[in-house]
């Protein structure tokens, strides 16, 4: 199968490469053809990206910024998505990506994922105030919105406002964001720059507590943006955020955990450090486990603990002592474990 399907994986879809371009040193846009089966995604979604680097399938999320329908005029009578992907030079998957794609070859999508969408009543009947909150590469969900609020058949009404921080020059879709301001009558745009003294009080100081916020960035970012909504005394139940990587939490997990590892018929008696994730722990001891992403989101990793408790590094919550499904990037042992990969 794989010499008919290259790269071909069970209960994944395949897309074609129509295309790629660096819109900086250090961000891909890459625009991909998924075959007709794959589901239509919402804006705001994202996808796992699997693609064989060196001799390998790797796997990887990334946020899709086209909008449903989305049409582009060089990918004619073509089902177009497109994901801009910030590169790490030092990352196993992104910094090798470019030279392991190219046009008329084939990557691997999961079905889109992910919560952080529009609600029907705002594209349907749009009447709440709507705040983009972004920074970095965080813009990118939200240009699939803004693109599918300027495809409705009626101009929304209500105030649309992007605020978006970045570094001084790294501002991406720049020139497309302005054109959307042109286009949708009710949209404005912050660029901003922390270092050139724009900070989040002044830039969220007419956010109502009627607005629907929705924020993308950074772990640390969306902390800071949630603690200064707290402050306006904005409901929390009127914010929805993506972030990059799993928060960090005052870890009090000390010393070392005994896990006992059941893994293809054979058993294993391991000690891991308690202030680690299970993932590294046992990568450490040389032991194999699937992963993708690394931060809790594509669940690669996931495995079933018969016993013990562990904390999810992503909520801060703690586990059943029973069986149940975790997953190993973003859990750490408070207890001896049990463990079946």
């Amino acid at each position: 199968m794989q010499r008919i399907k290259p790269a071909w994986r069970t209960h994944w879809f395949r897309a074609k490469v129509l295309g790629h371009e660096l819109l900086r040193a250090d961000v891909l846009q890459l625009d991909l053809s998924p075959e007709k089966a794959w589901p239509q995604a919402k804006a705001g979604q994202h996808v796992l990206l699997t693609v064989e680097i060196n001799g390998r399938l790797m796997t990887r999320p990334f946020s899709i910024s086209s909008a449903p329908e989305q049409s582009y005029s060089q990918y004619l009578k073509k089902r177009v998505i497109r994901l801009t992907i910030k590169t790490n030079a030092d990352g196993a998957f992104t910094a090798t990506l470019l030279a392991n794609i190219a046009a008329g070859g084939y990557v691997n999508l999961s079905a889109p994922q992910g919560e952080f969408i529009l609600s029907e009543s705002v594209l349907t009947q749009p009447s709440t105030p709507l705040w983009f909150v972004a920074a970095g590469s965080g813009i990118t969900p939200f240009m699939a919105m803004l693109n599918q609020l300027a495809l409705l058949p009626q101009q929304p009404q209500h105030p649309i406002q992007l605020v978006y921080f970045a570094k001084a020059g790294e501002h991406l879709y720049v020139d497309e964001l302005m054109a959307l301001q042109q286009q949708l009558s009710q949209f404005q745009v912050q660029l901003l720059i922390r270092k050139n003294g724009h900070n989040l009080s002044d830039a969220l100081s007419d956010c109502s507590v009627q607005s629907q916020v929705l924020i993308c960035g950074p772990s640390q970012f969306k902390d800071d943006v949630d603690q200064q909504l707290d402050v306006m005394k904005h409901p929390k139940a009127q914010r929805q955020a993506e972030y990059f990587q799993a928060p960090t939490f005052a870890q009090t997990a000390a010393g070392e955990q005994h896990v006992h590892l059941s893994q293809r018929g054979q058993t294993s008696q391991l000690v891991l450090a308690a202030n680690d994730t299970l993932l590294s722990g046992l990568e450490q001891q040389g032991i194999s486990a699937n992963f993708g992403c690394r931060i809790g989101v594509c669940h690669q990793c996931q495995c079933v603990k018969k016993s013990g408790v562990v904390r999810n590094l992503r909520t801060g919550e703690l586990s059943q002592p029973g069986e149940q499904l975790i997953q190993l990037c973003i859990s750490q042992a408070v207890t001896p474990l049990e463990l079946e990969l």
